[in-house]
């Protein structure tokens, strides 16, 4: 280790850090910017940080999620909290004050100058004068990149067993989705993975035009949509909301905010570009970034497999449903084993979804998954928002998946899994609830027909089906629900 090497970095990073920061915190006009939603979960743990009273594995949190969707601006407005509390945050702006030290660091900016995670840690605990044994004061780490240290998996588990039995230290790291596919055994009983994932409507809202949801209306849409107990009770709860939801599109959304959305609303970073294509541009760079940074330093697939992710995305992106045999053949990829395997990849570093069909009623369960895209935007980057007749409605069923992802399965009060109906003439999705039985969902844009989910109900026990997109508010044969689209945006 070169200790003078880590002290110039070090002295020249702390000199710089206030301006990076602050970056993050002001717009051009020095005005606090907002912040995602869960940036509240993170005052949260850093209350019970200061009050001891968090659990093991909440003492090193992991953050992975795709490129673009603001882990770096969430991890700095954490570290700067002080700026975003307000007077209802008194116990926690009583507390702040118990932090004896705070870091800050970007590991690729580490990585840049050749010192190792652990390098510089073995400084840092001999000029702050203490070890992870015994600290003695409360420390707040906040470790931005951290997939760029290729040991980043053995240091966090170094970490986590010097600090057993006290309660002093709290790491708080990001990392890229595909982080997940190098995480070392054990770590995950040693971290709280928190992924961050593309935004929804509501939080677009919020970044974009700085318009608010109503409160509590997300969490009393999941009740009446998902938490019923049938589709009376389903259409009697959202008609009590349907005239405060028409309101608030009428007098906040913004003409074309939902088309906006759709097309390239879905990442913090390129919500202030005005310009569609550079939009688009920006968010095909997110790809060109998962390809050329994590799957290629997988070393898993050769050259000319990598070459072919585009035209896989490609594929996928313009089409329904397509067997893994046709996309072997259409893509020239000699075995099938190597195509799942992509495919695998894709899914763990972010930017696809499988979606399984539902049950062994329809055979094999090597059946060809759904695969959707994390985010509309996503699809329409790779689309160059050009779509073929019959499959814009798709944008709908990625984004019906990340809700899933987002908020019912994540939160686990809901919903277990998210399957599809592999039969022709089938619903788009079939969610499965705790207790074992199902909502039959279809989405579309002026979607109307019933068909779907009245085929899909007789085949599995549902409590109800819904179908997302409709002009109106309807109740059909008191079995499903028609639903407009204002309502699954302020989800």
């Amino acid at each position: 280790m070169d200790k003078t090497n880590i002290e110039q970095f070090y002295t020249k990073w702390q000199a710089n850090l206030p301006q990076r920061i602050e970056g993050y915190v002001y717009d051009e006009n020095k005005k606090i910017l907002p912040t995602r939603f869960i940036f509240e979960k993170f005052k949260k743990v850093i209350e019970k940080f200061l009050n001891n009273e968090l659990s093991e594995i909440e003492k090193i949190i992991l953050m992975p999620g795709i490129r673009g969707v603001g882990k770096t601006t969430l991890l700095a407005q954490t570290y700067a909290i002080e700026k975003f509390l307000k007077p209802k945050d008194k116990n926690l702006l009583k507390n702040i004050g118990k932090l004896d030290e705070r870091l800050y660091l970007d590991v690729s900016q580490l990585r840049a100058d050749q010192i190792s995670l652990n390098d510089f840690f073995n400084f840092y605990e001999e000029i702050k004068e203490f070890n992870f044994e015994k600290p003695q004061k409360k420390i707040l780490i906040f470790l931005d990149e951290i997939h760029f240290d290729e040991n980043w998996g053995l240091f966090l588990k170094t970490i986590f067993d010097r600090t057993k039995g006290h309660r002093d230290i709290l790491v708080i790291a990001t990392g890229s989705s595909a982080l997940q596919i190098k995480m070392i055994p054990d770590l995950g009983r040693r971290t709280d993975v928190w992924e961050i994932y593309p935004m929804e409507f509501n939080e677009y809202l919020i970044l974009k035009y700085g318009k608010y949801p109503l409160p509590g209306l997300s969490d009393d849409l999941q009740d009446a949509l998902f938490n019923s107990s049938d589709a009376a009770e389903v259409f009697k709860k959202l008609k009590i909301k349907l005239r405060e939801i028409e309101r608030f599109f009428a007098e906040s959304v913004p003409p074309k905010a939902e088309t906006n959305f759709f097309e390239s609303g879905s990442f913090p970073s390129v919500i202030r570009i005005e310009n569609k294509q550079k939009a688009i541009e920006k968010i095909k760079s997110v790809i060109d970034g998962i390809i050329a940074k994590d799957i290629i330093a997988l070393q898993r697939f050769k050259t000319q497999t990598i070459a072919k992710i585009s035209d896989l995305l490609y594929l996928l992106a313009q089409s329904d449903l397509i067997s893994y045999s046709k996309l072997k053949e259409t893509l020239k990829i000699e075995r099938l084993e190597t195509l799942e395997s992509l495919i695998e990849v894709l899914v763990m570093s972010g930017i696809l979804i499988k979606v399984k069909t539902y049950g062994t009623t329809y055979g094999s369960t090597r059946k060809t998954p759904k695969l959707l895209f994390v985010s509309p935007s996503l699809r329409s980057a790779v689309l160059n928002n050009i779509y073929l007749s019959g499959i814009e409605g798709k944008k709908l069923e990625d984004y019906f998946a990340l809700i899933y992802l987002k908020d019912l399965k994540s939160h686990s009060k809901y919903a277990i899994n998210l399957s599809y109906d592999l039969a022709e003439n089938g619903a788009d999705f079939v969610l499965t609830l705790k207790d074992r039985s199902n909502i039959v969902i279809e989405v579309g844009f002026n979607k109307n027909e019933k068909e779907q989910v009245k085929n899909t109900m007789k085949k599995v026990k549902s409590r109800y089906g819904i179908v997302f997109g409709s002009n109106e508010l309807e109740l059909i044969d008191n079995s499903i629900v028609k639903v407009p689209l204002k309502f699954l945006l302020l989800i």
